[in-house]
């Protein structure tokens, strides 16, 4: 049978779509480079044309999925017709849009990303992400500050700290969702997150009390049903 050659970028997807699979599957320690290649189905030698180590592979996932955020949200971070207020529960808005679409598959993710053996997928996957969120957070502050609706100053160190707020209180609601059967009312649970978190951010960057959202009651609801 001939061999079947591919341009160079779909054969890098075929390897970055093959070590999301077995990553989330099999556990990125219990990967190795062998099962990405018999996955792909191609020589030790055309994998290592395009990545050098287990570890570029997944350098490459998490920038492809940085990508992929940034097209979605990238337009609005720079709309030039939206105040900071506007941009900041628009951008919370359709994230949690998003995130409701692909309620299974995210809880399925959830559940194997916290799996002990994905520890370090799951830090390299949130230290991507969170660069990207304070970069864009950083705008959205500098904008509010500009426009006086934030009180505080050094807007990407400020950014930092949000989004690590922002880390913790998902990671909060995470456990509920993956474990309501071990707690009472966990929607109720939530809701008080959201209410802490939510003035907590508003404090921090000394916005209005009620004007920044991080989700609203109708989204959460959807998630415990």
């Amino acid at each position: 049978m001939a061999r079947v050659v591919k341009a160079a970028d779909e054969r890098r997807s075929e390897f970055i779509t093959a070590a999301q699979t077995l990553f989330y599957s099999k556990g990125y320690e219990s990967t190795s480079v062998n099962d990405l290649i018999n996955a792909v189905g191609v020589s030790k030698g055309a994998f290592y044309h395009y990545f050098d180590s287990k570890q570029a592979v997944l350098e490459a996932l998490v920038d492809d999925m940085q990508q992929q955020y940034q097209a979605v949200v990238g337009d609005l971070i720079t709309s030039p017709d939206l105040d900071a207020i506007s941009k900041w529960n628009q951008l919370l808005a359709m994230t949690n849009q998003w995130k409701i679409e692909q309620k299974d598959g995210l809880l399925s993710f959830a559940r194997i990303i916290n799996m002990d053996e994905n520890l370090t997928l799951k830090h390299k996957l949130m230290e991507g992400r969170a660069k990207l969120l304070v970069a864009d957070y950083a705008v959205i502050i500098q904008q509010g500050i500009d426009e006086g609706v934030f009180d505080t100053q050094s807007p990407t160190d400020v950014a930092e700290l949000v989004v690590s707020l922002l880390y913790a209180f998902s990671e909060a609601v995470t456990d509920l969702l993956l474990h309501q059967e071990q707690c009472e009312q966990p929607l109720q649970k939530a809701i008080r997150k959201v209410e802490a978190a939510q003035q907590s951010v508003e404090r921090i960057l000394g916005a209005q009390k009620g004007s920044l959202m991080l989700i609203d009651q109708a989204t959460l609801a959807a998630w415990f049903k």
